[in-house]
């Protein structure tokens, strides 16, 4: 039954389920009340009377209201954010340049921003030009030095011999003319012994040649006093032709030994039978063959000798390159040494035919390697500038936005406003775009800053004024 205390509480009796205990002074304190025991806000005390504070009952509502208020609250924190720290004296947040433009100094149109001074300095803005050039195309590429086969010699002996001395090995510098090795020669002896032979012979006969004339010119002076037969004098000049065809020949033999021996001993500071291997032109020992104390013969390289005051380096193209690459294109190398030096060269050639396990054709570029810093065998980045045969309307390739419709320029139609034109692009560059169709050439199109014109306008199509 229901009762009211003096202070106006209610109290109600404690309900008891049929499997429950009964409440009683001792165990009332350790009783847990379950959420059906209080169906009021207090109750009395069975042992004496005096009302005991029940637990609220669990609302289903809690959990939402307070998922409700959080949001408020971070929409509040959001939205006057700014001017709840301007009134505590923090100060707001700011906003970024770019988009303070936007909104306070852009005014756009479908296909054109209107923007102020102060929006262009916000957005960094720079203004390039149109302008008409001569399209050429970069052919870039990997490339090999090499040396130049018409500055490389190979050297063999003059004559079978035994190798005396080395003066030389690989990647010594040498002077044209300077000595690389002697070779214990017997052909040199043999030629020496040859050319005094031809040369005494030469000596008889050119005295028999003597004889033949005084003895023709005796006969002629008796023949008009009638002290010879005509037929003697004839038979003397017969003997005198016979003794300058001796010469002749005796003579050919002097010049022949004398240059064999000349051959196998060209300097005059050798051994007597001894040969040398001479450079004939002034370069890089590239390659040592032979060995001191070695037996060599005239069929075997002894030394290869190659000049690197100028290279050719072997750039690699592809089918789609070699059709616009042609002999005259201005070329440049860039070595990976130290400082990456670049070379400038010219293209000599580009091969007839295939390398058939690359698929490409080598260009041959001559380069000028005055400090020796390309090397042959050494890997190399070629950059070859080829003419296309045209001249075409060219923007800086800062100029070009893309969008989903495609490229786009922003032209400079006055002071502060700046119109979006579509473009047809032709060959792309990474400092300049060649450009079909959209800009003539003289206009003005921004640059660098472009993008922001590109978003400014994009913010307007969507109707964001933010």
């Amino acid at each position: 039954m229901r009762s009211d205390d003096a202070d106006g509480r209610v109290s109600w009796p404690l309900a008891l389920e049929p499997q429950d205990e009964v409440s009683t002074p001792e165990n009332l304190d350790r009783r847990t009340p379950r959420p059906g025991d209080w169906p009021t806000e207090a109750v009395s005390s069975v042992a004496d009377g005096t009302p005991v504070q029940a637990p609220r009952r669990r609302r289903a509502w809690l959990l939402p209201a307070l998922l409700v208020l959080c949001a408020g609250l971070g929409f509040a924190g959001w939205h006057y954010g700014d001017p709840l720290k301007a009134a505590i004296g923090l100060s707001p947040t700011e906003t970024a340049a770019p988009a303070k433009a936007d909104a306070s100094d852009a005014q756009t149109d479908a296909d054109a921003v209107t923007l102020d001074v102060e929006g262009r300095k916000r957005l960094g803005l720079s203004v390039g030009r149109a302008e008409i050039r001569r399209i050429v195309r970069s052919v870039n590429g990997p490339g090999m030095v090499a040396f130049d086969e018409r500055r490389v010699t190979h050297l063999k002996p003059r004559t079978q011999g035994r190798v005396l001395s080395l003066s030389v090995q690989p990647g010594d510098r040498v002077t044209a003319g300077q000595t690389l090795a002697t070779l214990d020669a017997s052909g040199v002896l043999d030629a020496r012994n040859g050319l005094a032979g031809a040369r005494a012979g030469l000596g008889e006969a050119q005295a028999s040649q003597k004889v033949a004339e005084t003895n023709l010119k005796r006969g002629t002076d008796l023949l008009k006093f009638g002290g010879v037969a005509e037929a003697e004098v004839d038979r003397r000049r017969v003997d005198l032709a016979k003794a300058q065809a001796a010469v002749q020949s005796a003579q050919s033999q002097v010049e022949m030994f004398k240059a064999q021996y000349e051959r196998l001993a060209p300097t005059a500071d050798l051994a007597a039978g001894t040969s040398a291997i001479v450079a004939p032109i002034g370069g890089v020992v590239t390659r040592a063959e032979i060995t001191l104390g070695e037996v060599v013969d005239t069929n075997r390289d002894a030394f290869t000798v190659a000049d690197p005051s100028r290279i050719l380096v072997l750039a690699n193209l592809y089918g789609h390159d070699i059709d616009v690459v042609r002999a005259g294109a201005p070329a440049v190398v860039t070595a990976p040494v130290s400082d990456h030096p670049r070379f400038d060269g010219l293209v000599h050639s580009v091969n007839a035919a295939l390398d058939p396990a690359t698929n490409t054709a080598p260009a041959r570029i001559e380069i000028a390697n005055p400090d020796d810093l390309l090397r042959a065998n050494m890997f190399v980045t070629v950059a070859i500038q080829a003419d296309l045969g045209r001249d075409g309307i060219t923007i800086p390739a800062s100029a070009v936005q893309q969008t989903e419709a495609g490229p786009i320029a922003f032209v400079r139609t006055s002071d502060d406003r700046f119109e979006k034109r579509d473009l047809t692009l032709g060959l792309q560059r990474a400092d300049w775009v060649e450009v079909t169709a959209g800009v003539k050439d003289g206009e003005a199109v921004a640059t660098t800053g472009s993008f922001g014109l590109k978003a400014i306008l994009l913010r307007s199509l969507l109707g964001s004024t933010d």
